[in-house]
This record gives structure tokens, sequence and C-alpha cells, in this order.
């Protein structure tokens, strides 16, 4: 007797998977309303069809394991061709998807909910099989088994009735947007284009390479840009005082005298001739939020620093001299008692998502941070993003031109500002001044026209990593430690 109940409980479960979301999404959402299922629809509606077929086979010969087996496989596919098409619009804004929704979540969200249950429902009843039940005979369906199982066969011929129509026989093997559905073949649309092969890649853009300057070309003449105008360096020196790591970023602190150096984890408080370290920390960058390597740093007041990282994860600190080490012993790795952890958290952006970064600058009067990317072998952009400081969240983001009356040009059709590499950058004058490693250009960006409004070449940098200004010099310093010095255009 308990041994039914348990057939009882399978045919309901087939028979609600054949009516509510195989025979929902042919007969309500396709034959009523015109929904027509893209590839990926067909392959998560599909495995449904294949799992609730285990089912019927069960119902009639038993749970043998070969059965169950194909049932825990299959689910586990649609599983992933759920997550697979969910990861297409999940990161969308409010409301936004693909297709209809059904009480608020669109179909392929309701996918992978679906396969999860049944994934579920067969652990359910695998635990209430004893060992004789593997070996059972070929049963005698029961009036509820064969309406589960006429129920099934009822769907899939709807089902084969709306593929046909909407994707049409081999070779057609349907849309990645397909049209609405329609009985009249006059409408019926028939597409090899998924046929087509994609470029193939485990991760895609996400593969792209970490920044790096080895190999990049420093040589000005050779760069996107023709006829700049030299800045003279002043003076160059080394950096003198000890860093754990090779420099990566720098900033100035007018109203303090001070500057600001970031090695890979590091974030160091130097006075205004940059011999002598004022405080520093050692951030642990694997606590919380994977910072990356820090590639960046800025002064948001006199107290209070940001690092970014090349990822654009960053950490905002604040000095303090009666710092609680024991609280900090999580945040930092050395020097607990300097700083304390305001927040840390990651830079969202949409042109530059795919793309790393290597410099942050700050605004003081309009209160906005500025981030630059730099190219890697799957995107090619130069873009710049804005980040208003109340909240630390995009605000703007362009990929500058050359404005028209700057007396700039590119040295051919073929040349693009996308070729340059900022590795720096610091704010001045209303403008965004951002140097690139490569070529050794130094662009005045004009933010609010979003347009390079000057140009300089600085001959002889070796992959340079900090640019800040003070007073009419800037100080650019370098992978290897070199500070240089250069007077600002105009000064």
């Amino acid at each position: 007797m308990k041994r039914e109940r348990l057939y009882t409980a399978l045919s309901i479960a087939v028979l609600v998977l054949s009516i509510v979301p195989i025979g929902g999404a042919v007969f309500v959402l396709g034959f009523a309303r015109g929904d027509s299922p893209c590839v990926m629809c067909w392959e998560q509606r599909i495995g449904m069809v294949i799992v609730a077929l285990v089912g019927v086979f069960v119902l009639r010969y038993g749970p043998k394991p070969k059965y169950i087996g194909l049932g825990v496989l299959v689910s586990a596919w649609g599983m992933f061709m759920g997550l697979r098409h969910m990861s297409l619009h999940a990161a969308r804004d409010i409301g936004q998807g693909f297709s209809i929704e059904v009480f608020g979540a669109h179909t392929y969200t309701w996918s992978l909910f679906i396969f999860a249950a049944c994934v579920v429902t067969m652990g359910v009843l695998l635990l209430a099989l004893k060992d004789g039940d593997l070996a059972a005979a070929t049963r005698t369906l029961r009036p509820l088994d064969r309406i589960a199982v006429y129920v099934f066969l009822i769907v899939v011929a709807a089902n084969a009735v709306q593929a046909f129509a909407s994707t049409g026989p081999p070779p057609y093997l349907g849309q990645s947007d397909p049209i609405r559905f329609s009985f009249n073949p006059r409408n019926w649309m028939w597409s090899t284009e998924e046929w087509s092969l994609a470029p193939g890649s485990l991760r895609g853009r996400w593969g792209a390479e970490k920044p790096r300057l080895a190999g990049l070309n420093a040589d000005p003449a050779a760069g996107p840009l023709v006829n700049l105008a030299p800045l003279a360096v002043a003076e160059r020196r080394s950096l003198s005082v000890p860093l754990r790591g090779t420099p990566t970023g720098l900033a100035y602190d007018a109203a303090t005298d001070r500057f600001l150096v970031t090695t890979q984890q590091g974030v160091y408080s130097l006075d205004g001739s940059l011999r002598r370290v004022l405080r520093y920390t050692i951030v642990d960058s694997g606590f919380s939020i994977d910072l990356d390597a820090f590639a960046g740093a800025a002064f948001l007041d006199s107290t209070t620093v940001m690092a970014v990282s090349q990822n654009k994860s960053y950490v905002v600190l604040r000095e303090h001299d009666g710092a609680d080490a024991a609280g900090n012993f999580r945040y930092f790795l050395e020097s607990f008692d300097k700083f304390d952890e305001v927040s840390r958290s990651r830079f969202t952006t949409v042109r530059a998502r795919m793309m790393y970064t290597m410099s942050v600058a700050f605004d003081p009067t309009t209160q906005s941070l500025y981030t630059i990317t730099v190219p890697n072998s799957k995107t090619h952009r130069l873009v710049v993003s804005r980040f208003d400081r109340k909240d630390l969240t995009l605000s703007a983001e362009f990929m500058p031109k050359l404005q028209a009356d700057s007396g700039l040009a590119l040295g051919g059709q073929s040349r693009s500002l996308d070729e340059l590499y900022v590795t720096a950058a610091t704010f001045a004058d209303s403008r965004l001044y951002a140097l690139s490693a490569a070529y050794g250009t130094l662009l005045a960006i004009d933010p609010v026209r979003q347009t390079v409004v000057a140009a300089y070449s600085i001959p002889g940098l070796s992959r340079p990593t900090g640019l800040a200004r003070r007073g009419n010099d800037f100080y650019i310093l370098c992978e290897d430690g070199t500070l240089v010095t250069v007077g600002a255009p105009g000064a």
C-alpha cells in the first residue's frame, strides 16, 4: 500500500510537470499569447519533456537505476541551461529581461526552479525506495497513471506542432530572437543562423589578461597623435623611501602638502619632499571584496584617502592616530593603528565593464572620481568613467574625442586614442590629465565637453604608474621608483 502511494505521488508529479511548465508554455504562452521559444528555451523545454518521460517509464517499468540516473543528469543539464540563460539577463535593470513574465519572473528563471524541484523530487523518491523496489517488475498502469501518460503525450504533440511552426525541420535550428508564433505558414520564418559558430572561448571577454607595462612602446613618435609639443623634464631622481612592492599610484593634497603612494597592497602617506613616510598600512586585499593589485591613489580630503585596484574595486581609509589595532586586524596586514577602514566596495561601470583600470583621479570641485581604462586583447576602448563622491556610483562614461579647435591630429585613419595605455591620472585646472605609458603621451581632457583639448609628449618615460600636480609641476612616479618632475604646460 505504501508503494502505491509513492506511485501516486509520481503520477501527480508527472501531471504537474506536463501541465504547468510544459503545457502552460505551449498552450497559454505559445498558442494563446504568441510566445515562441528561443533555442535555449527549447533546450530547457526538451529537458523537462525528458524528465517527465523518465517519470512515465518509472510508472510502467519501476524505478530502475538507469531511469533515475537519466532524470538526474537531464535535470542537471536543465539547471545549467537555466543558469546560462539567466546570466544573459540577470544583471539588467529592474523589470528588464527576455520574453514573457510569469508571476514577476521570466520563464528562464522558472526553468531553473523547476529543474531544481525535479532533482529534489527524485531525491525524495529515492530515499523512500527500498532495496526490493529496484527489481520491480513491469507494472499495470492504474487510471491515474494512464491519465498522466495521456496528458504527457498530448502536451508533447502540441510542442511538436509549435516546434515545427516556429523552428522547422532539419537543417533549420531555431532563432535566438524568435518572431511571434502563428498557425499561418505564411508567417513562419525558419532559420539556420544558429549553425554559425561563435568564437570559441571558455571565458569569452572575461578572459582578458591583467594589465602589464612590459613591452609597451614608450616612444611618443610612434603614438597615434602627431606633432605633440614636448614637456621638458625638470628633475629626475629615485624615490628613496622604503616601500613594500613597486609603486602603482600617486596623489597630492595641497592643504597638508603631502603625497599618497600606493603599491600592490600598500598605502603610504609621504611628506611634501617625498623623502619621508608619515604613515602607512598594508591592506589585506583578500578580506571580503577582492581588491586585486592597487593601481591608483586619491585624497578625498585631508584625512581620507582611497586606493583603487585594477579590477575597479576600492578601499577608503581615514587617518586615525587612535585607531583600534585589534579591531583593524581583519582589514590590514601591517600598521593596524594608523588608519580606519571606512568602506570597501566596487565601482560598477557600463562601457568600461570588460577592461581594467590603472588610474584614479579626484576633482574636489565637483566631488567626482575618474577612472580610465587600459586596452586588452579582447576589448580596445579608451573609456573615462566618473563617479559621484557621495555614493561612489557611476555618474557618466564617455570615450573622449579630439576637440575640433585643439590643433591635435591622428597619424592616420587607422590610428586611434584607444591605442593609449593610461596608467596614471590627476585632476587640475578643471582638466583631467591622463598619462599613457604607451607612447609617453599626456592628455588634457575636458570632462564637460568630453574631449581632449591638449596633448603633450614626455620623452624618456619608462613605465609611469603615478601622476600628481603640485603647484606648477607634474610629479610622475615610475614603476622602478624613479620620480620625474615636469613643468606643467603654460606654467
